[in-house]
């Protein structure tokens, strides 16, 4: 009997990689708290369908921002209508609001977020909406500096050209024979 059998459709790391709206599963919902002694919840959402179906947008917080409860009941309930919580219902705890996010399904926005202070920079949930009928639509923006260029300055190491490669202009080949590959 095999050890593994590869599989295509069982891999980790498989992310979304456009900005778009997408009918997504909340996978995880963990409660933590800010520097600033915010609570928040940690979500992280896996695609239903189309081309990135099983893809994940991760590490999404919703923030209860103590200096201004007002805002921060419309950002939760705007999640909780996404969800299908009907009106009137009461919610004790952040801990329970993350508790019975796990396994909804939703409709979210996604854009592409100011880089961090790494210079990294990450899709960013913008909306929520009750899960749609239509497909997941992804919009083509990929990742800035990924590929594209921008208005923003480059930073760091430049990259090399082609003009570097000092085996560019050479017709020598490598030839590996498949003996020689651990696969």
């Amino acid at each position: 009997m095999a050890w593994l059998t590869v599989d295509s459709n069982n891999v980790l790391g498989s992310m979304v990689e456009e900005a778009g709206t997408y009918n997504v599963q909340i996978t995880r919902a963990d409660v933590s708290k800010s520097g600033r002694g915010n609570q928040y919840i940690s979500i992280d959402y896996q695609v239903l369908d189309g081309t990135y179906k099983g893809a994940e947008v991760r590490f999404q917080n919703v923030t209860w921002t103590n200096d201004d409860p007002e805002a921060s009941k419309k950002r939760f309930n705007t999640i909780l209508v996404a969800v299908g919580v009907p009106d009137g219902t009461d919610v004790e705890s952040i801990e329970q609001c993350a508790k019975g996010l796990l396994g909804k399904k939703l409709t979210i926005d996604v854009d592409w977020a100011d880089p961090n202070s790494r210079g990294k920079i990450y899709l960013q949930v913008r909306s929520y909406h009750k899960l749609s009928q239509d497909p997941s639509k992804p919009n083509g923006v990929k990742r800035p500096n990924a590929g594209q260029t921008s208005d923003k300055p480059a930073t760091g190491t430049p990259l090399p050209n082609d003009n570097d490669d000092p085996f560019a202009n050479s017709n020598d080949s490598v030839d590996v024979k498949d003996s020689d590959l651990p696969f």
